[in-house]
C-alpha cells in the first residue's frame, strides 16, 4: 500500500467535522417547539397533558407537575429568546396551576401535591418537585412575582425537614404518601419486591434541578447554598467512575441500565455547584456524566432510552430529551473552556431539528412537537407513546446554542 492511498483510505474513514447550525433554523424550531407547548403540551387548566398515545390518539397525564414545571422554564427561556408575550402569558398561567397544588394545611402543610401518576398513583417522589421547579424560581424573576418562587421554597424546605436521611449522608428519601403524610423508609414502589431495601434503594441524593440553590438565592438564606454545596460534595464522591452514579434508582446496578436523563441532572447540579465553589471535584464529576453521554449518544445524534454500561442500547425509543440535555451539559461545560464537545453539540441539535413533528402535520397532537418515543406493552399490545417532555428539554437547548453560536460567523 502506497504512503497516498493509505491517506486516502484515513480520509474516508474519518468522521467530518460537524458544523455550526445556521441560525435561522435553529430559531425556526425554537419557535415552532415553544408554540407547541402553549397549543398543545399543556391543556385548558395549563397543566402538561403527558403521554400522547399515537396508537388511539388519547393523552394520558404523567408525573404532571414535574412535566409542568419543565414547561414553564421552557417557555421562559424562549421569552427571553423572542420576547413573545404570549409565552411569558401562558407560563404564568401554568406556574398559578402549579402554585395551585400545595397542601394548605395538615402535616404536609407546604409541600407541593405532586402526585407521580402512572403506576405510582398518587404518590409524591421527591424528583418531581427537586427538579421540577427551576422554572418557578425563574418565574418569578423574570415576572417580579415571587409568588411561584415562594412556593417552591416552601416545598423545598418541607422536604429537607422530613426527608433527609439521618447522619448526614446526603441521601433524601424518595417517597411521601399525600394521604397519611408518612415518608416511606423501608419500602419503596421502584423496589417492590425487596423486603429489606437498604438505603440507596428508599433513598437518593435528589441534587437534581440544584433546588436548594434556587431557593437559597431566592431567600438570601446562606446556609441553603452551602447545604448545597455539602450535598454535592457527598454526591460527587458517590458517582462510579464510568461517569453515572449506579447504586440509585432510576439506574439499576444489577442489570447494568442506565436512565438517560437521571446522571445529566447530577451533573447539571455538579457544574452549579463549580460555580459557587470552584472544588475541582464538581467539574471532573460533570465531565465523566458528559463524556459517558456522549459515548452513548449515536454518531447521527440519536439517544435511546434504553442504555447499558455494557455499551448496548435499544433503537425503538428515542428521546429527544435526553439528546437535548447532554447537549445542555455540554453547552455548560464549553462555557468554562472545555471545546471537546463541539461536535457533539452540533450533531445533536441537527437531531433535534431533523427530527421534530412537523408544524402542519395532520395529527393537531403532535405539531411541532419533539421527537421523543417510549415503546411500551399493555398485554398483547404493543403501545408507542410521544411523550411531551422532549419539546421542553429541545427548546432549552435550542435557545441555548442560539445563544452560543447564533451570532457567530
Amino acid at each position: 500500500m502506497t504512503r497516498w492511498f493509505a491517506v486516502l483510505c484515513l480520509s474516508f474513514s474519518m468522521p467530518a467535522m460537524a458544523q455550526p447550525v445556521p441560525a435561522e433554523d435553529v430559531r425556526r424550531a425554537l419557535e415552532g417547539g415553544a408554540r407547541a407547548i402553549t397549543t398543545v403540551l399543556l391543556d385548558g387548566d395549563h397543566k402538561a397533558r403527558g403521554d400522547y398515545r399515537i396508537s388511539d390518539g388519547r393523552w394520558s397525564e404523567y408525573e404532571t407537575a414535574w412535566h409542568t414545571g419543565q414547561a414553564i422554564e421552557a417557555l421562559l427561556v424562549a421569552y427571553e429568546a423572542n420576547r413573545d408575550p404570549a409565552l411569558l402569558a401562558k407560563a404564568r398561567a401554568a406556574g398559578d396551576w402549579w402554585i395551585a397544588q400545595e397542601f394548605r394545611d395538615g402535616p404536609l402543610k407546604g409541600l407541593l401535591n405532586a402526585a407521580h401518576g402512572d403506576r405510582l398513583g398518587p404518590l409524591i417522589n421527591f424528583t418531581t418537585i427537586g427538579n421540577g421547579t427551576p422554572g418557578l424560581f425563574r418565574l418569578s424573576r423574570v415576572t417580579g412575582d415571587p409568588r411561584y418562587a415562594d412556593a417552591a421554597t416552601r416545598s423545598v424546605r418541607w422536604l429537607i425537614a422530613n426527608t433527609e436521611v439521618p447522619g448526614d449522608i446526603g441521601l433524601f428519601y424518595n417517597i411521601v404518601d399525600p394521604a397519611t403524610g408518612e415518608v416511606w423508609t423501608d419500602r419503596s414502589p421502584h423496589h417492590p419486591d425487596v423486603a429489606k431495601p437498604v438505603v440507596e434503594q428508599v433513598a437518593r441524593p435528589n441534587i437534581e434541578g440544584s433546588p436548594l440553590l434556587d431557593a437559597c438565592r431566592h431567600t438570601g438564606d446562606r446556609s441553603l447554598c452551602d447545604r448545597h454545596i455539602r450535598l454535592a460534595e457527598k454526591t460527587a464522591a458517590r458517582q462510579d467512575v464510568n461517569g453515572f452514579w449506579m447504586a440509585f434508582e432510576p439506574n439499576d446496578p444489577v442489570k447494568g441500565t442506565v436512565h438517560p436523563r437521571f446522571n445529566t441532572w447530577n451533573a447539571e447540579a455538579m457544574v452549579e455547584a463549580y460555580h459557587l465553589k470552584p472544588d475541582p471535584r464538581f467539574i471532573e464529576a460533570a465531565l465523566r456524566t458528559a463524556r459517558a453521554n456522549a459515548r452513548m449518544m449515536r454518531a447521527d445524534g440519536t439517544f435511546d432510552y434504553v442504555q447499558n454500561i455494557s455499551g448496548v442500547s435499544g433503537t425503538a425509543s428515542p428521546t429527544g430529551s435526553a439528546t437535548a440535555f447532554a447537549g445542555i451539559l455540554w453547552l455548560k461545560l464549553r462555557a468554562l473552556g472545555y471545546r471537546e464537545f463541539d461536535d457533539r453539540i452540533h450533531t445533536a441539535v441537527r437531531w433535534i431539528i431533523a427530527n421534530n413533528y412537523a408544524t402542519d402535520h395532520p395529527d393537531p397532537n403532535l405539531r411541532g412537537t419533539a421527537l421523543e418515543l417510549r415503546v411500551k406493552r399493555d398485554g398483547p399490545r404493543v403501545v408507542t407513546l410521544q411523550r411531551d417532555i422532549g419539546t421542553s428539554f429541545a427548546v432549552r437547548f435550542l435557545a441555548a446554542y442560539l445563544a452560543e453560536f447564533g451570532t457567530k460567523k
